[in-house]
């Protein structure tokens, strides 16, 4: 300021531009201007919330639907003020939250489906994008948009369908889960059973599984 420092060279940013950077996931830590955090309170009061309730509202694609959400026991979900906050709401609107057990990812359908399905598109967008070479981020960030933009519906519901039958496995083997890796434990022929809609999956025999 007092103009005894000089800087050459491009200048990147100015101020007040916006940009991305680096930051940690957090239950309700929303972080300092130089040490930003990634709160989840704030996606699912500002986001998850919002979009859930105007799809089962008046109207919504699913209209009269009871949202259950899911979530694991990672610190940011186990944080308290967030953990407090998805149950007062769920219990005002009669929605329901369902963290999975410890050590379960393969009872939570985006671990056990989304994120692999997710992943490798996304490595096959980055390679077509860059080559072998490490992406920028704002290129990495554009190609895991683009990834979830273009996963078909179809691709979670198949999870959801993987999920139930690995779930029921679970109870036959009294919350054992060593049967996985046996054979095709973690097959249970989707696609033979299910044919894909613009929306999700529907039986080829027309039966509803509860």
């Amino acid at each position: 300021p007092d103009g005894r420092m000089k800087y050459d060279g491009d200048i990147i940013c100015q101020k007040g531009d916006v940009y991305l950077t680096d930051c940690c996931v957090t239950g309700s830590n929303v972080g300092t201007p130089d040490n930003p955090k990634f709160p989840l309170l704030d996606v699912f009061c500002d986001v998850v919330f919002p979009k859930v309730a105007k799809l089962v509202g008046p109207g919504g694609q699913f209209e009269g639907y009871t949202p259950v959400y899911q979530g694991d026991n990672v610190g940011p979900h186990i944080d308290k003020k967030f953990d407090k906050f998805v149950r007062d709401h769920c219990a005002a609107m009669g929605s329901h939250w369902k963290p999975q057990a410890s050590q379960m990812p393969h009872a939570n359908v985006l671990d056990l489906a989304v994120f692999p399905c997710m992943s490798k598109r996304h490595t096959k967008f980055s390679r077509e994008k860059g080559g072998l070479r490490m992406l920028q981020e704002d290129e990495t960030w554009k190609a895991a948009n683009d990834v979830w933009e273009e996963l078909p519906s179809s691709a979670i519901a198949a999870g959801y369908v993987q999920a139930f039958h690995i779930m029921k496995n679970v109870q036959i083997h009294k919350g054992n889960n060593q049967f996985f890796g046996i054979g095709n434990s973690l097959h249970y022929g989707v696609t033979e059973d299910f044919e894909e809609t613009a929306t999700g999956l529907v039986r080829k025999d027309g039966k509803h599984v509860r």
